[in-house]
């Protein structure tokens, strides 16, 4: 401790409230924090508290999977699970912290109310799944830690958000189906005025892809439900109803199915009289009858390139603003779509 404190120009009461993260009366600065640990990596000293390592030497920290309360189903929800499995192979199955947080909670002095993984001080990356708490991320950032949002933008400052490019991938959907000579298409989408931001940017894209593939999609044209595969069915017999259209775009690959099954039993002949492609999150075969075509931004993608990034700014430092990235898209064509009938 005197060494370290007489190398860095400060007191040995700086170092403790450094080391141990704690608030002795002695304020520290970010830019003597970041002094005091130069000297103690170029000493070569290792901190027998191991939060204080991971303090000292992030890199060596575990990876945490932040998941927001308001994720329906919470850590058992699909998206999660593909989630942490994919990090646990990022990590070659190092081992990682997976913890819940509030979104609108007030984040301050308690600790008690922190996650876990925050608390314990022993992860050193964070990966969000939700919108971000922005008192939870100047938390962490604090500590000299990135915080990297997946699905969501993000707009506090020093986070970084991986999105799937929602753009690229209602292009690549319509695109496909209207180069098939499909004209008049319906969406199945989620439930209506949904708060899901990745509905709504999904939405947002459709809107702006359409016209530029020469695509007019009507209010009459949307069926709006949970993306289940129930909603699948009945959004067949709602818009074939209706508009009759060639081609069906699914928000979800499970609706895709309930469409297609609901076509079979209704005799409607797939892809012959009507086209169906889905949007999902994974290239896993779907459960249906006739293979799905489909446009995948994958969650194994998107983790890859948020642990990456995490990794990265442990080693580079933190971003001064927030950062977007954008991963792109890949269609899968499979049997579920085909020319339209004329």
């Amino acid at each position: 401790m005197a060494t370290i404190a007489k190398m860095a120009g400060v007191s040995q009461g700086a170092i403790s409230s450094l080391l141990n993260d704690r608030d002795y009366g002695i304020r520290v600065s970010d830019k003597t924090r970041e002094r005091v640990f130069k000297v103690c990596r170029e000493l070569g000293y290792i901190p027998n508290d191991l939060r204080a390592e991971v303090r000292m030497y992030p890199e060596t920290g575990d990876t945490c999977l932040l998941v927001s309360d308001k994720l329906p189903g919470g850590l058992a929800h699909s998206f999660v699970t593909r989630a942490a499995n994919a990090l646990l192979a990022y990590t070659q199955s190092r081992g990682i912290g997976i913890a819940r947080y509030s979104e609108t909670l007030e984040y301050g002095s308690d600790e008690t109310v922190l996650p876990v993984a925050i608390r314990n001080g022993t992860a050193s990356k964070f990966i969000c799944v939700g919108a971000p708490n922005p008192s939870l991320c100047k938390l962490i950032q604090r500590r000299g830690y990135p915080v990297i949002v997946v699905g969501h933008e993000s707009h506090v400052t020093g986070t970084t958000s991986v999105l799937p490019d929602y753009a690229n991938a209602a292009n690549l959907a319509l695109s496909h189906l209207a180069e098939l000579g499909h004209q008049n298409i319906g969406i199945v989408g989620g439930p209506f005025g949904s708060p899901d931001p990745r509905l709504a940017e999904m939405n947002r894209a459709i809107g702006i892809a359409a016209p530029e593939n020469g695509i007019a999609v009507s209010a009459q044209d949307i069926f709006h439900g949970d993306l289940s595969f129930e909603a699948g069915c009945a959004a067949l017999q709602s818009l074939t109803g209706r508009t009759a259209p060639s081609a069906l775009l699914c928000l979800s690959d499970l609706s895709a199915c309930g469409v297609i099954a609901s076509a079979a039993r209704g005799g409607i002949a797939v892809p012959q009289k009507l086209s169906v492609l889905a949007l999902t999150d994974h290239d896993n075969p779907l459960p249906s009858i006739i293979p799905v075509t489909a446009v995948i931004s994958s969650v194994e993608d998107l983790i890859s390139a948020a642990a990456g990034e995490a990794d990265r700014q442990v080693r580079e430092g933190l971003p001064s603003g927030p950062v977007k990235i954008l991963r792109p898209a890949t269609l899968a064509q499979r049997a579920s779509t085909g020319f339209a009938v004329r």
